[in-house]
């Protein structure tokens, strides 16, 4: 029988917010129908349109009225409430794994051409992603074009346009080019979501190598400056709208002097490494070429497993080390993950759990058949705070295990849920959030969403006890 949880309230200013933007959105609606602020923003989040976060309804509203059927006027209409608070609204889980099975399997890629790669080219180009023409021709413009929108909208810039890029579009819920940049536009002294952007971006590319704090300070401007200089831009030190456009742009060369491989690189390189992976027992996915994040999470394992430090990205040094034979494969590596595990701090939830609140609404590379479902996501989380899980049985067996609790839950541990199915049991992985609040794998759609435990219909649930309480 499934437990049943009380859920979270939303407390100080994320509350007030939601309430006030909720009541603006009533008060501009029909006066058919009054509708309590608090319970549509709970159902809103339990249909998955709306972050924990989130300070706006607005699009959440356009959202759910796209989805299901209504016109997409923002507000909180007679017509909306009566389908919101009705059992047959549609979730959006439900409206993206529909979308997706409109979409055969394999993307669009270069060298496609007819129907599809016309109507691909018509809705980047109305989002002011692609200026060229729509000549049903999968060219480097459009797989520029493809990429960028990737970066904009969440998603892994590999080019192809996959059922992920295909749905956005068709559903209406994707940034335009300028309202993307727009978001990131920062100077010194500026703080929050766009400077941590900026941030990342830059290191990316190289330019910058300190930690990515959310702040606008002297090491950013630095970079910022570094950058406009060797793009012949005017040197400000200010991210400004021609300096966002060239830096957030696929075309922007990377500036890796010592050729290392990382996320976003590609090719027969990667292959190689991911094969070596392979061989060594850290990477359980097939070889593509892509150093996606279960790449990363695989070099993140072998290099603390062999007395690196866990950067995830492979250079020639690591490359050098993996090529010869005096490595130490995942069989062996038991001790040194370990210890790995014994490291977790304070600091390590905090950044797993900021981690998986970015990538909400994110694409992420797993197999729906996995053995273990949603590991693969958790141990990445872990693997970008520079710790090693290999091992999902660690979560539900012995002293590493402790019942899911709410009122003791902290962001960023690791929980497993069990579901019975007509196959038998089956175990989610997933990562806390606060409270009841959890960031998971959907298996339908491929997509990292957030969802409350106590809506749900499972057996039991565990999280990984890392203090040993």
């Amino acid at each position: 029988m499934a437990q049943t949880l009380t859920r979270p309230g939303r407390a100080g200013k994320t509350l007030l917010a939601l309430l006030a933007a909720l009541a603006c959105l009533c008060a501009c609606a029909r006066p058919a129908r009054a509708a309590q602020p608090a319970d549509v923003a709970r159902r809103l989040a339990t249909l998955g349109y709306v972050r924990e976060d989130a300070e706006d309804l607005s699009a959440a509203v356009r959202n759910f009225q796209t989805a299901n059927g209504l016109e997409a006027t923002g507000t909180l209409d007679t017509d909306t409430l009566t389908i919101l608070e009705s059992d047959a609204a549609v979730s959006k889980p439900a409206y993206l794994h529909a979308l997706a099975e409109r979409y055969p399997a394999e993307p669009l890629v270069s060298g496609n051409v007819g129907e599809d790669v016309r109507e691909l080219q018509e809705g980047l180009r109305a989002l002011g992603y692609y200026n060229g023409e729509a000549d049903g021709v999968f060219g480097d413009a459009t797989r520029l074009a493809v990429m960028a929108f990737q970066t904009a909208n969440g998603l892994y810039a590999s080019g192809e346009a996959d059922r992920a890029v295909r749905l956005r579009l068709l559903a209406r819920q994707a940034l335009t080019w300028d309202d993307f940049l727009a978001g990131k536009l920062c100077a010194k002294g500026d703080s929050g979501a766009g400077v941590r952007s900026l941030q990342r971006r830059l290191k990316h590319l190289g330019y910058y190598d300190g930690e990515c704090t959310d702040n606008f300070g002297d090491a950013t401007l630095r970079a910022v400056q570094r950058f406009q200089e060797d793009n012949g831009l005017p040197v400000s030190g200010e991210a400004d709208m021609e300096t966002c456009r060239l830096l957030y742009s696929s075309a922007t060369d990377e500036r890796d002097a010592d050729g290392a491989l990382r996320e976003g690189s590609s090719g027969q390189a990667v292959r190689a490494l991911q094969a070596r992976l392979g061989e060594l027992g850290y990477l359980d996915v097939p070889v593509n070429g892509v150093f996606d994040e279960n790449t990363f999470a695989a070099v993140t394992l072998f290099q603390i497993a062999n007395g690196f430090a866990p950067t995830g990205k492979a250079d020639a040094e690591l490359i050098e080390v993996m090529a010869s034979q005096r490595v130490v494969p995942l069989s062996e590596a038991t001790e040194a993950l370990r210890a790995s595990e014994a490291s977790v701090t304070a600091q390590t939830l905090a950044q797993a759990a900021a981690t998986a609140s970015e990538m909400l609404g994110q694409a992420f590379p797993a197999d729906a058949e996995a053995l273990f479902p949603g590991f693969a996501f958790v141990r990445y989380l872990y693997a970008r705070a520079g710790i090693g899980l290999s091992d999902p049985g660690r979560v539900i067996e012995g002293e590493n295990c402790r019942p899911f609790a709410p009122e003791s839950a902290v962001a960023g541990e690791v929980a497993a849920v069990e579901f019975a199915t007509e196959g038998g049991a089956r175990v989610l992985y997933a990562l806390c959030l606060g409270g009841a609040r959890l960031a998971y794998l959907d298996l339908a759609t491929g997509y990292i969403v957030s969802g409350d435990l106590s809506s749900m219909e499972y057996e039991r649930a565990y999280v990984w006890n890392f203090s040993g309480q």
